[in-house]
């Protein structure tokens, strides 16, 4: 149906029908494409090692003996240079990126079978389990089967993002090669600065880059807010963005801002917080932590961050599988935390706001004259503002069952959002 007369025609119900089985035919095109790659490179195997493709151009090593970085990890056939020219000229794309499309897909096929299974039968996109190959390149075998297992389990989920991916081969390398990931945390904080840049259209104003250890990021954070919302307080109404860049110049001269007097507190009235889980086996094993929207870090940074804080706070393993329920609207802390570390995100389908930004929604709506009980972890789930107004004015509708949240959209349509666990 591709003449767009016709198409114009269509009802809604018929028109979104369309575009679906569209972009079935096209992953379906996309996934014969991957497989014909792979076939493609079966017929040009590496017979005079001289011949090898590799991911960028030959370098020396330090005793003068050439080195061959491989286009995909450790365990994947290799392939000729001429095969990778063959095909860029072929689908008329660049040798670098035939290069990177080669390697991608051969990682993809041979370390993460998973993800290529849930690729070649239509469930995952191709371009999301690419992706995923181009991060587990460097991995080791065990490392990259890590990965593989984990990703599987979100992408099966419809829940596979870049930070899903960022996140989980951080914490393959953080587990699995735990010294290589604190040198890369030591590179990163080698590697701070502050950079000002003088804007090209104007010498009114000058661009500020920084890279900051992500407690004192916070700190500033929080700095700079308190005395954007004491300006406002005092009079200035410039937007909330430019009043914290006038916050933040005013650090530039602390005495300054001591002699106008403007009441702000020596600490910041909020303090940042950092949400980090640590588990048991972790601690054994001295590897790896996690840090909410951040990803893993080694248990060697987060313990510094800990002697560095003034409250540490530890929250004690929550029974995810309570059903207690509580005789009023808003749920008590326990309840909230326990939804939030549970759905992780909002629970529309395809949205991925973080579930500590979130509304907690009554899926089943709170009536103030109705039975007792109505505020349970089982009648609860975060949305974020956008997708909680569609719910609550324009017409979806959802669920929760055994095994996720059932929509049904305005149109008739219906999607699952399978749980995490």
């Amino acid at each position: 149906m591709s003449d767009t007369a016709t198409l114009l025609d269509l009802d809604a119900t018929t028109a979104l029908e369309s575009v679906v089985r569209e972009q079935r035919v096209a992953a379906r095109a996309e996934a014969n494409r991957l497989a014909g790659i792979v076939a493609f490179c079966y017929c040009h195997p590496v017979v005079d090692e001289r011949d090898v493709a590799a991911a960028w151009p030959v370098d020396a090593s330090l005793d003068g003996e050439d080195v061959t970085p491989p286009l995909s990890g450790e365990g994947c056939p290799q392939v000729t240079e001429g095969a990778v020219h063959e095909l860029s000229a072929a689908l008329g794309i660049s040798h670098h990126t035939a290069l990177g499309l080669v390697g991608q897909t051969l990682e993809l096929r041979f370390r993460l079978p998973r993800l290529w299974r849930l690729v070649q039968d239509l469930t995952l996109p191709a371009w999301q389990a690419l992706k995923a190959a181009e991060h587990t390149i460097p991995l080791s075998q065990e490392a990259a089967g890590f990965v593989d297992r984990h990703l599987a389990v979100a992408g099966r989920r419809g829940r596979l993002t870049g930070q899903t991916i960022t996140s989980t081969v951080g914490l393959a390398e953080t587990r699995f090669d735990p010294e290589k990931a604190r040198t890369r945390e030591q590179d990163a904080l080698a590697a701070r600065g502050v950079w000002f840049d003088i804007s090209p259209d104007t010498p009114a104003t000058t661009d500020v880059y920084a890279r900051l250890d992500t407690l004192d990021a916070q700190a500033l954070d929080e700095t700079i807010s308190d005395l954007a919302t004491t300006l406002g307080r005092l009079g200035d109404t410039s937007p909330i963005d430019t009043r914290r860049a006038t916050a933040l110049g005013m650090l530039a001269d602390p005495q300054h801002v001591l002699d106008l007097d403007l009441d702000v507190p020596a600490r910041p009235v909020s303090t940042p917080t950092l949400f980090l889980h640590v588990d048991a086996d972790d601690l054994e094993t001295g590897t790896a932590g996690s840090i909410e929207k951040l990803g893993p870090a080694t248990l060697t940074l987060i313990a510094t961050w800990l002697e560095r804080v003034g409250t540490v706070r530890i929250q004690p393993v929550l029974d995810m599988s309570t059903s207690e329920a509580v005789d009023r609207h808003d749920p008590p802390e326990w309840m909230h935390t326990l939804v939030v570390l549970r759905d992780k995100h909002c629970v529309f389908p395809g949205c991925r706001t973080d579930a500590r930004s979130c509304d907690l929604d009554h899926i089943a709506p709170y009536d103030r004259h109705g039975p007792p009980g109505q505020t349970s972890p089982a009648n609860l789930a975060p949305l974020c503002r956008r997708h909680h107004n569609q719910k609550t004015h324009h017409g979806w509708q959802y669920r929760r069952t055994d095994t996720g949240y059932e929509w049904r959209s305005p149109l008739g349509r219906e999607h699952l959002v399978p749980h995490l666990n």
